[in-house]
């Protein structure tokens, strides 16, 4: 059911992600990169309310996290490999 999953409606926009001292551009493109990222990792037969609440775990992740910034775009997808093996495994996406 992926295909049935735009994953635009989850991406996020710059007047979303608070302040971050002029880097507000750099960390709204690095966290949409991850949703675009996660939504490659999810499985074909993801429903489409396993993949929300994947997405809304993903944003509560990183919304206002240092490590969005502070951390290399590698270090970043290793993370979201993880991140996203332990999300679905904790959600029992059916």
């Amino acid at each position: 059911m992926k295909e049935l999953i735009d994953v635009r409606d989850f991406l996020i926009g710059i007047e979303i992600v608070g302040d971050w001292d002029g880097e507000e551009e750099e960390v709204t493109e690095r966290i949409n990169s991850l949703i675009f990222q996660a939504y490659n990792l999810l499985p074909e037969d993801i429903s489409f309310e396993a993949a929300t609440e994947l997405f809304d775990e993903l944003w509560a992740a990183v919304a206002g996290q240092d490590f969005v910034i502070e951390n290399e775009i590698d270090e970043l997808e290793s993370w979201l490999a993880d991140f996203v093996g332990q999300t679905l495994d904790e959600i029992e996406y059916d």
